[in-house]
């Protein structure tokens, strides 16, 4: 159920607030896969563990429902997870904060990381200001039935784990435009899929990065045969696959997926070598490589 907005939009332009840190930090995420740090983090079933993910591979806390921004308190720092939909790229909605937050000082100034949704490999940055058209776009929404009139900001009702909590959304239609354009990197997503994974296994699919055309491969976790369809493979860029026996405990119960390693965006800040074996589950929780402390940080940060 939609809620009435509770805080009113500004009526002038925030500043502009951006930090040549962050900026190092969101070129060099290129690559970077969240499973490994979200498992280590949280549970499969939590909510917005791949955000929390990508803010310990940033150096920062998880504060989402707190009013600080992220980043030095100027910046907001939001992932968005991201899938191919026929020739477009698309989003869900996207949690803003708790409702008892203001939301327009949330997404005033705002780095918006994009990870694929079924490898959970980040595909791209962008930073942008809440300020002229689109300011004026988004304020608009004071006006508008949050039922009847679809719009882009919104507080919707939610049960969490001590009562009701209402938080404020983006629409994905407000999302639209920001988001990157197609590529090989990112993928279809089949939600039946990651749907079945948990209520089955209680854990997302295990991945594992093959060439395409591949039928058989060795599972890199305990060598079993793992079985796919290449010709599904080559034209999804992954594919369910067989695990043979033996089923060790890194490798069941679970749903096992492959991805063609053509699609996986290639690492800016760690070898390949790494980026797969965090992307397979292969990487100890104590050995995960730490964005952070891979990029050097600047002696001046611009502001």
């Amino acid at each position: 159920m939609r809620l009435p907005l509770r805080h009113r939009p500004p009526e002038v332009d925030p500043p502009e607030h951006r930090c040549r840190h962050l900026d190092e930090l969101a070129r060099a995420a290129v690559g970077l896969p969240l499973s490994a740090a979200a498992a280590a983090l949280a549970s499969a079933r939590s909510r917005g563990r791949h955000g929390n993910a990508l803010q310990w591979h940033l150096g920062l806390a998880s504060h989402d429902g707190d009013a600080t921004l992220d980043w030095e308190d100027r910046i907001e720092v939001k992932l968005v997870s991201v899938w191919r939909r026929g020739d477009r790229v698309v989003c869900d909605k996207l949690k803003v904060c708790d409702a008892d937050v203001d939301p327009w000082r949330k997404v005033a100034n705002v780095l918006w990381v994009f990870a694929d949704r079924t490898t959970r490999v980040v595909v791209g940055a962008t930073q942008t200001r809440l300020a002229g058209e689109r300011r004026e776009r988004l304020a608009a929404v004071w006006d508008l039935d949050p039922h009847f009139e679809r719009p882009d900001l919104f507080v919707e009702a939610r049960d969490g784990e001590a009562g009701p909590a209402p938080a404020y959304y983006l629409a994905s239609s407000w999302l639209a435009p920001l988001l990157p354009a197609p590529a090989p990197t990112i993928l279809a997503f089949d939600p039946r899929l990651h749907a079945r994974a948990l209520a089955e296994t209680g854990r997302d699919p295990v991945l594992t990065v093959t060439p395409p055309g591949t039928e058989a491969s060795a599972c890199p976790r305990c060598g079993a045969v793992l079985r796919v369809a290449g010709d599904d493979l080559l034209r999804r860029g992954f594919a369910v696959a067989h695990h043979g026996l033996p089923l060790p405990p890194s490798c069941a119960p679970a749903i096992h997926v492959v991805v063609d390693g053509a699609r996986v965006p290639e690492p800016v800040a760690m070898a390949r070598a790494e980026q797969i074996a965090a992307l397979e589950g292969r990487t100890p929780p104590d050995a995960i490589p730490r964005l952070t402390d891979r990029v050097p940080e600047p002696d001046d940060h611009g502001h």
